[in-house]
């Protein structure tokens, strides 16, 4: 296909962070007089289907791990700059365990029937006499459901970047779905099985496709595409872009989705 013979500088830049400890050596890692308790990281994104979803883990950390305790912790929702009671539907403990040896352990969340499509900004605090300056008290978490979708039967996809040489375009059906509360559509295994690509149309009939795995590649892994274009007359004109995000890119291709027609 085309896109094998248009690979654009792809390179890889790869560094790793080795960290330990141990009870041994405690005393040489830390030397505070709290306990060191932290989040693993500042932010976390958690996506959930439109059905079948619990809940997700937090991770947290101590310092000092030779006595059992429970932490208390408080959490809250963000709107913009405000802070709000959680909704009923967002459960966090108001505390958390370690056992006795226990360097580590998780924050059970649980998520019931959240609005589909929304962003839930969670901040989660762990008390402030318990961490030293330089560690994570504060954690702030974005909940996301994926809208419900509905079938709207077989289209037709034409893919520039699949077409083999000397042909201008390679054409296969493909399975469409319609979100059901806002003009996005969901073409099932597009590329290849078990990747669905989201076209976003707003009310200006202008497409968007953003940053998602699309394919897989023997050497580089997922390849994500994204771009932008145009709905008319029931037929979706993009030009996506393949990349390796923040490594390179096998270049531009116009794509067209023919919906499916009544």
């Amino acid at each position: 296909m085309k896109i094998d013979k248009y690979i654009i500088g792809i390179f890889v830049i790869a560094a790793t962070l080795f960290t330990s400890c141990s009870t041994d050596n405690e005393g040489d890692v830390y030397n505070g007089t709290t306990m060191g308790v932290t989040f693993a990281t500042g932010t976390q994104s958690i996506s959930f289907p439109s059905t079948g979803y619990e809940g997700f883990d937090i991770e947290i950390l101590r310092a000092k791990s030779s006595e059992a305790a429970t932490i208390s912790l408080s959490a809250v929702l963000v709107v913009g700059n405000e802070e709000q009671a959680l909704p009923n539907s967002i459960t966090v403990p108001s505390s958390v365990s370690f056992a006795a040896g226990e360097f580590k352990t998780n924050l059970h969340v649980t998520v019931g029937d959240i609005t589909p499509g929304k962003n839930y900004k969670v901040k989660i605090t762990l008390p402030t006499e318990m961490a030293t300056i330089d560690q994570t008290s504060n954690k702030v978490v974005t909940i996301y459901r994926d809208y419900t979708f509905s079938s709207l039967g077989t289209g037709t996809f034409k893919s520039a970047a699949m077409a083999d040489e000397g042909e201008d375009f390679a054409i296969w059906d493909v399975e469409v779905q319609k979100a059901d509360q806002i003009t996005w559509y969901k073409a099932m295994d597009l590329y290849e099985k078990g990747y669905n690509i989201v076209f976003k149309v707003n009310e200006a009939n202008e497409v968007t496709v953003e940053s998602q795995p699309a394919w897989k590649h023997a050497s580089y892994g997922n390849i994500y595409v994204s771009g932008n274009g145009t709905l008319e007359n029931g037929v979706i004109t993009v030009k996506l872009a393949h990349d390796v995000p923040n490594v390179g890119s096998f270049g531009e291709y116009k794509e067209i989705l023919y919906l499916p027609t009544k």
